[in-house]
């Protein structure tokens, strides 16, 4: 029976590389595509539909928002939508319960967290100070995490999914939750990864690298009720935020989105 678990592997592998090769793209604006694909076998809960939004570094804008910024208090998903007029928001990094960072944080080249998270080594970074590619995913596992090292006015700091090598960078656990990930690709595209349903961290990193988005390293942003991404864009509307809890899969009040103290923000230059 030692040929079963192969067998398992490599039929989940093919579910996954036939949804994605089913991708089709949706241009919202040069430079920003988006697209859905599913993550079975490997949701645990909800829905599997994984929204994932794909840009153009040099085409597009990526902007760090901070509740200090927005009348000094936390703003849920939709409001931060309407209050940065951005094309995309999306949750930024994890936070403690009285809503500081975790990690490094700065927008518009201020800080508003200088203390680096000692676990955490990877950062999105946006908006270059010298000259160079636009936003990417960091690798900081064999660099400096000194803030002023760094050289970017965007910065956001979180744990690494996966790196270049195609190593999984998380332990392996059955805890289960929402996930926002960024990735590159081959193409040093940035991807905004937002499940619906709930994914184990291995789990999604399979998923994800077993796609045909031909992703090079991804990090992941915070999770759970705070995964969140509302897009906008003419008469595009897609939302996802809210806990899943198997009666509704797509709550809509007020009360299912999570306060974020801190987005990011995907606009036209």
């Amino acid at each position: 029976m030692r040929w079963i678990l192969p067998l398992v592997v490599l039929v989940g592998g093919f579910v996954v590389w036939r949804n994605v090769g089913a991708l089709h793209w949706r241009d919202l604006a040069p430079g920003l595509e988006f697209a859905t694909l599913r993550g079975e076998p490997y949701c645990r809960s909800g829905s599997t539909a994984i929204a994932v939004l794909r840009m153009d570094p040099e085409r597009v804008r990526l902007r760090v928002h901070h509740f200090s910024q927005a009348g000094g208090r936390p703003l849920d998903v939709v409001e931060w939508q309407r209050f940065t007029g951005a094309l995309a928001v999306f949750n930024a990094g994890q936070f403690y319960p009285d809503w500081r960072y975790m990690g490094l944080l700065a927008s518009g080249g201020q800080w508003l967290s200088r203390r680096p998270h000692p676990g955490y080594h990877a950062v999105l970074v946006a908006d270059r100070q010298g000259p160079g590619l636009g936003a990417r995913v960091l690798d900081l596992s064999d660099d400096t995490k000194d803030p002023d090292s760094l050289g970017w006015n965007e910065v956001a700091q979180s744990f690494m999914l996966f790196d270049t090598t195609g190593a999984l960078r998380v332990r392996k656990s059955e805890k289960i939750a929402k996930r926002t990930i960024v990735g590159e690709d081959r193409h040093h595209r940035l991807l905004v990864m937002v499940t619906e349903g709930a994914y184990s961290l291995s789990d999604i990193a399979w998923v994800l690298q077993h796609s045909r988005l031909q992703l090079r390293q991804a990090m992941s942003m915070d999770g759970g009720r705070e995964s969140e991404m509302v897009i906008v864009r003419g008469a595009f509307r897609y939302a996802s935020f809210g806990a899943w809890t198997g009666e509704e899969e797509h709550p809509t009040t007020p009360e299912s989105r999570a306060p974020l103290p801190c987005v990011i923000g995907i606009e036209l230059p």
